[in-house]
């Protein structure tokens, strides 16, 4: 029925104007001034069978806006309820407080009177009629508005700022350790770009708190960290953070109430908000222009309905006589159904067929947005809503249900979303219909509100699901001063906006040609394929900025992802750059554009050279440093760079290794022109002096130099040997040191004393040996080169032969001696110096090392069968002594090599290293050049130690582990030169323990296992006339088998470091001669410099840390002279120390070859591995 016919409107006017007038009179004057006061904005106007609804919103100075509702319907006269004429009846509703207590109010009051005011000024019926037709709710028109305000608070609850100077955080940090109140405060300072971007200024202090309650963070990880270092104000709102925290903890709390008299029982939930539009079915035969929820029939359940008043037959009269056909058709059910419905989930919503109308009848859908909770039937309209922060940067919104006496905290996805629902819940928006069209335009504007809030959309809306595959983009961005900003997005060209890898929706709505479509994400593939990509070109070593965003915070680091992107061509994700290029690749760099310049100064080459890209000079410097800090591109203007080409990026990579930056100048040492002259090849463009030329074509002599045996050698040389020998003259020839690494008992005496010959003539040489070999050079010389007078240090006026040595002299020291007397060495050069054992200054910071570097010498040779025995530092101080400034300083050895090779098993840099000495070492060994020396057999032997044995060993294994590890709990790491030299005294004693008890225990008066197997193994080879050298470590070892020898009166031979020089040699002889079945032997005062090939079997009853040496003391007898095969027994606890002591020797195997051969691995021990080596041994 029509409340408002054309033709009855008089009636209907003069019938409202007194309804009007009794409400206005019920008020009382109290009102009147206040009511005054207020404006009143001109209401809508909706009818139904229950009469006519107007709803204003009015406010009053400085009070905040109330919804004030007047409805007006048919009442019966009530002194004559079966008359014909009838009244009708004014009532009101507010909110406010006073209409609570006394059912009327100012703003009811200032309703009314709007309402009276506006009936009396129309005059005639034509006004009246115009006037409350205008005022009728047309809800699909409001639905159109609704869309367009939305879309407009949507796009913008994130303003785009406005360009200003670019700004930075600085966070500065003051520790106080005095202060027990604030040990630690972080302060931001914001800083602002200087003029012509020359830096940023020094930085005014700001809150954090303020950063965030203001919105001024664009980092997120400025906004991470000022959200944990901010401190409020202590202002009301500040405060409430603590109880919206709170509350959210309460969810599922079993004992909460309302604050009241009864203390009634609540629960609170915690979910989401969502923007759900319902859809409507509509009978499109009955619409008009202006339909509303009236001719509505919802596809939902009614949750409330309101009992309607019982209609008279003079009612039904009325009705008639106010008929408009224009807004009629409501059914009773449906006017009801519309003011009160709640609809089901949209996942429940039949699709568009279902919704068909039969046959001969025409229907259409609208749909109506709602305010849902996930998982909570709840009519948000009707709830008390109040809006919170649990912290500056976690805004909540608060519903509170008490009717049903619940609460539900939502946490809002951003700040901004907080208007947007504040809109959302204008009840000017309650009953807002969208025809299809405006529905489908929010529709396909779901994903920019879904950032705000999610929007819940039915099928029919939607549109068909098709699966699709979303390609992986990378979106770069500048960022204020240098770097970029990086974001892995899953991307599609019907999407409105790249999406998150992995992250809902997994359904995306969007348009195509034939109209609205979901697309079906694969999340998990999604999720897949970007962690590879995020592996594959190491973006999770960029800063962390996100969700899938990093970034790379310099223009080096922008510059090295930029350049593992291009590497991979084709295969590397879509860069997409929404702000415009910033970063260009002009262009790649190769040999042939390099132009270099080499000029001579004593003992180096200099070195400069360019590039030059689009007109721009880029000096080698330059693209060294890039090479050197693995970049891939290099600057060629503002923000534009090019591509090192990989083949190239590898040649200047071995170039920077040979050159040695010092004060901005590149230096090349004389020793490194091979491996320079190899790296810059015939296609770059090289200008050089005479001195370079000259040196390279020397080289080039030298290479193809072969002379012969030097006349006054009395030796036949191997082939091998005189290979040795030759390498040897070439770099003398050449003037650069090196180093004659063959194995032991290859004969490097006899090939070095050929070089000896060949340089006798310019004058006197000097051999630093160890004490044990000096006789044995001193024999050697007289043996294979009478020429020369080998003369030892000790046995001469040393004053007197340091001064009178000249041509021909080989002077023979000591290490030590040498090291005592370097001031008397160092008063006059040498001619050749000779380092025997070179490993002895494997360690550049001894005494002994840096007396040898004060002497003066043309040149200088070390010999030395393990060059390198445990870690890389020992190779750098062999040829810092032997070729100084071929690698560098030790920093930058160390930057360069050492911590690359040996941490991190770089093999290129372990490549380049060994290209680098590859020159300056010669290396050989016994089964590659040695074809009819004697097999060698190598055999572990294991000892299972007695009970008493074993429950010693572990008794000291479990004291070793309380100490040390208590002491890392106490802070001892602060003291780890103490820690180290802890722990290797406990291993010092458990591998005493695992040889005899009696080592660490004097009181032991029993055998042990180890020496229990010693002798049985004796007892077979004595059986078999076969003889033995017995290695150990430990004197007092050897000491207790001789008492054992001695009781059974086995006879032998002993050495250790106490022997003398000439009682030495006098027992080496006496052995060769056949005196005594084994020679017990300690490891380090006779593994080298001793020839007993009179034994054809080696004991090592100990396993010492390095087998380099153990291999030494095995070649006392595997060498040049021995005609039996050898075998080797190694005798091993088990189950203790002394079998990670064995697998480690193969860890140490692999350093030499990987460096000295250029293949496999290198490491070294740390303290920490070296505990892990006590916790491990048992398992």
């Amino acid at each position: 029925m029509d409340w408002i016919a054309e033709d009855q409107i008089g009636s209907l006017g003069l019938l409202l104007g007194e309804a009007v007038e009794r409400l206005v009179d019920s008020h009382d004057q109290e009102f009147d001034k206040h009511a005054a006061m207020m404006n009143v904005k001109t209401p809508t106007l909706t009818q139904g069978d229950e009469g006519v609804r107007f709803e204003f919103q009015v406010r009053g100075n400085r009070q905040r806006t109330q919804n004030v509702v007047i409805m007006v319907h048919p009442q019966p006269d009530p002194d004559d309820p079966g008359a014909e004429s009838m009244q009708l009846r004014g009532e009101c509703e507010c909110g406010c407080a006073a209409h609570q207590r006394q059912l009327r109010c100012a703003h009811t009051l200032a309703c009314a009177w709007w309402m009276q005011e506006q009936i009396t000024r129309r005059r005639g019926n034509g006004q009246l009629f115009e006037f409350l037709a205008g005022l009728k709710a047309d809800a699909v028109a409001a639905g159109k508005q609704f869309v367009d305000e939305l879309l407009r608070r949507a796009a913008s609850a994130r303003p785009e700022r406005a360009e200003a100077e670019p700004t930075q955080l600085q966070w500065r940090l003051r520790v106080n350790a005095a202060s027990q109140a604030t040990p630690l405060t972080i302060t931001p300072f914001e800083q602002r770009a200087r003029k012509g971007g020359k830096g940023w200024t020094k930085g005014r202090e700001v809150r954090s708190f303020d950063l965030l309650e203001q919105n001024l963070l664009t980092e997120p990880l400025d906004s991470q960290i000022a959200s944990l270092t901010s401190i409020p104000t202590h202002g009301f709102r500040e405060d409430q953070y603590g109880m919206f925290q709170a509350l959210r903890l309460l969810a599922g709390h079993e004992n909460v109430t309302w604050d009241d008299s009864d203390a009634s029982p609540i629960n609170v939930y915690s979910s989401q908000l969502s923007l759900t539009l319902h859809p409507v079915e509509v009978d499109g035969a009955k619409q008009s222009k202006q339909s509303g929820p009236t001719g509505a029939k919802t596809s939902g359940k009614t949750a409330r309905k309101k009992k309607q008043p019982a209609k008279s037959g003079r009612s039904k009269s009325l009705a008639e006589l106010t008929d408009f056909p224009e807004l009629n058709g409501a059914s009773e059910a449906a006017a009801d159904s519309a003011a009160t419905m709640t609809v089901d989930r949209p996942s429940d919503v039949p699709p568009r067929d279902a919704l068909a109308a039969p046959p001969g009848e025409t229907t259409a859908v609208q749909f109506q947005p709602r305010l849902t909770v996930e998982g909570i039937d709840i009519d948000v309209h009707s709830c008390e809503v109040l809006f919170g922060h649990t912290s500056p940067v976690e805004p909540v919104v608060v519903l509170a249900d008490r009717e049903r006496d619940r609460l539900v905290v939502c946490t809002l996805i951003d700040s901004a979303a907080s208007g947007l629902i504040q809109f959302l819940l204008r009840e000017d928006y309650r009953d807002t219909m969208l025809d299809e069209k405006s529905a489908a335009k929010l529709a396909l504007s779901a994903g920019t509100i879904d950032s705000l809030i999610h929007v819940a959309l039915p099928p029919q809306l939607a549109g068909p699901i098709q699966p699709i595959q979303s390609e992986l983009i990378l979106q770069m961005r500048p960022r204020p001063g240098a770097g970029l900003k990086v974001a892995l997005r899953a991307h599609d060209n019907r999407f409105r906006s790249s999406l998150v890898p992995g992250q809902q929706p997994d359904i995306v709505p969007c348009l195509s040609e034939t109209g609205p479509v979901r697309l079906q994400r694969s999340l998990t593939g999604e999720l897949e394929s970007a962690q590879q990509i995020v592996e594959r070109f190491a973006l999770n070593k960029l800063s962390s900025d996100g969700d899938h965003e990093w970034v790379a915070v310099s223009d080096h680091a922008a510059l090295d992802l930029l350049g593992r992107l291009h590497d991979v061509g084709d295969d590397a994700p879509r860069i997409v750059w929404p702000e415009g290029e910033t970063f260009r690749v002009r262009g790649e760099i190769t040999p042939k554009s390099l132009r270099v310049q080499i000029d001579d100064s004593p003992d180096w080459f200099g070195v400069t050279g360019s590039v030059t890209i689009d007109g721009v000079e880029v000096p080698l410097n330059d693209l060294l440093l890039a090479v050197r800090e693995d970049r891939q591109l290099v600057r060629v203007g503002d923000r534009k760079f090019a591509k090192i080409s990989e083949a190239f990026r590898r040649r200047l990579t071995q170039l920077a290794d040979t050159l040695v930056a010092e004060k901005g100048h590149l230096k090349l040492p004389a020793a490194a022109v091979p491996v320079a002259q190899e790296v810059i090849g015939d296609d770059v463009s090289l200008e050089a002096t005479v001195a370079w030329h000259q040196a390279v074509e020397r080289l080039d002599t030298l290479g193809s130099w072969n002379p012969e045996r030097p006349s006054g050698l009395d030796a036949t040389l191997r082939d091998y040997q005189l290979d040795g020998y030759r390498w040897l003259a070439r770099l003398s020839h050449w003037g650069v040191g090196g180093v004659l690494a063959d194995d032991m008992g290859l004969g490097k005496t006899v090939q070095t004393l050929g070089i000896l010959i060949d340089r006798s003539s310019e004058g006197p040489a000097l051999v630093i040996a160890p004490t044990s070999v000096g006789e044995n050079w001193v024999r050697e010389a007289a043996r294979f080169a009478p020429s020369l007078n080998a003369v030892l240090y000790r046995d001469c006026d040393r004053d007197e032969i340091i001064k009178t040595a000249g041509p021909g002299t080989v002077l023979i020291v000591s290490y030590q001696l040498m090291q005592r007397d370097a001031k008397r060495f160092a008063t006059r050069p040498w001619t050749t110096l000779v380092l025997d054992e070179a490993q002895f200054i494997k360690n550049s910071q001894t005494k002994t090392s840096q007396a040898i570097r004060t002497l003066q010498a043309d040149w200088r040779l070390g010999l030395s069968g393990t060059p390198l025995e445990n870690h890389l530092g020992e190779l750098w101080s062999l040829f810092r002594t032997l070729s100084p400034g071929l690698l560098g300083s030790w920093q930058r050895f160390r930057s360069r090599f050492a911590e690359p090779i040996e941490r991190h098993n770089d093999a290129e840099r372990r490549e380049s290293l060994a290209r680098l000495v590859r020159p300056f070492i010669l290396r050989r060994t016994k089964d590659k050049v040695l074809t009819e020396l004697p097999p060698r057999t190598e055999i572990t032997l294991r000892a299972e130690l007695s009970d008493p044995e074993r429950k010693l060993y572990e008794d000291a294994r479990m004291a070793a582990l309380a100490e040390l590890t208590q002491g890392s709990a106490d802070g001892e790491k602060s003291h780890e030169g103490r820690r180290r030299i802890q722990t290797l005294a406990w291993l010092t004693r458990l591998r005493q323990l695992a040889c005899h008890p009696a080592l660490v225990d004097a009181d032991w008066k029993g055998t042990s296992a180890k020496l229990d197997l010693l002798m049985s193994l004796v007892d077979e080879l004595r059986d078999g006339d076969h003889r033995a050298l017995v290695f150990s470590q430990f004197v007092k070892h050897l000491g207790v088998v001789r008492e054992v020898l001695d009781r059974r009166g086995i006879p032998y031979q002993y050495l250790d470091g106490s022997t003398p020089s000439q009682e030495r040699q006098r027992r080496v002889d006496a052995f060769q001669a056949g005196e005594g079945d084994l020679f017990l032997i300690s490891l380090k005062a006779g593994g080298t410099g001793l020839n007993l090939t009179a034994a054809d079997y080696v004991l090592h009853l100990d396993p010492w840390w390095n087998p380099a040496v153990e291999d030494q003391a095995t070649d006392r007898a595997h060498r040049i002279g021995q005609e039996r095969p050898v075998t080797v027994y190694r005798l091993v606890a088990e189950r203790t120390i002394e079998e990670q002591i064995l697998q480690l020797h193969a860890d140490k195997r692999e350093l030499v070859a990987g460096v000295l051969d250029g293949t496999d691995a290198a490491a070294r021990l740390q303290t920490q591995d070296l505990i892990e080596l006590i916790k491990s041994e048992m398992a």
